[in-house]
């Protein structure tokens, strides 16, 4: 009798053990009633500022959806809570329509090229951009007339050229060998202004192509297909 009474105590108390444990990992799971709301899967190399920078928000509003996880450096494969609400609309269904741009207006920034990665979501994480792979050192061309507002190294994109067109619109080149223009420089649509790498966070020789209208990532295939 008392050995089956110890037994059913031990029985009980690790039976409860694992109740709390299971309740305390729970509460360090980002947890949302809005099925709006995304997830982003933490990649080697990741902190908020960078993913703040990709998924267009802020550090402070990533971390405020995520307190849970301030603690200390992000661990690949953690998964963070990016409400809708801190980066705007899904660029995937719904495009700006205050500005048309024509795909007349601009031009894909090789001449030559295979698509390598597409724009949209992977693994939880946006491409806000599509990869245009080509050999090392070829001549990369604005997509348009504008004035370059970055000309430098970012992390993840490497060595990026970011010019402004206007009406708030603007183009991304990334993971080049080198820069040819710098910040403040206006540039003339096919004006060389990079040459193909893979500087950054890059698997093969290709540039990382965006388009941008206030700060909206835009699909470019859906764009400037035309102009090719």
């Amino acid at each position: 009798m008392r050995l089956s009474l110890i037994n059913y105590i031990l029985k009980y108390v690790f039976t409860l053990t694992v109740v709390i444990a299971l309740g305390a990992c729970a509460a360090h799971q980002p947890y949302s009633e809005n099925l709006s709301d995304r997830y982003y899967i933490v990649q080697p190399g990741d902190n908020f500022a960078s993913i703040a920078f990709l998924l267009e928000t802020t550090t402070k509003q990533l971390k405020r959806a995520n307190l849970w996880a301030n603690s200390g450096p992000l661990q690949p494969g953690t998964r963070l809570l990016v409400p809708r609400a801190t980066y705007g609309t899904d660029p995937l269904s719904v495009e700006p329509n205050n500005i048309e741009i024509l795909s007349a207006d601009y031009i894909w920034p090789l001449k030559h090229f295979e698509v390598s990665s597409k724009f949209g979501y992977r693994r939880g994480r946006l491409h806000s951009g599509i990869d245009l792979r080509a050999p090392n050192g070829t001549p990369i061309h604005a997509s348009a007339t504008g004035r370059v507002t970055f000309s430098g190294y970012k992390n993840g994109y490497g060595k990026t050229v970011i010019i402004d067109h206007g009406q708030g619109i603007e183009t991304t080149y990334a993971h080049n060998s080198r820069n040819l223009v710098q910040s403040g420089q206006q540039v003339q649509q096919g004006e060389v202004i990079a040459r193909v790498g893979r500087s950054g966070r890059a698997t093969g020789y290709h540039v990382h192509f965006e388009l941008r209208m206030h700060g909206q990532a835009l699909n470019p295939a859906q764009r400037i297909q035309a102009a090719r």
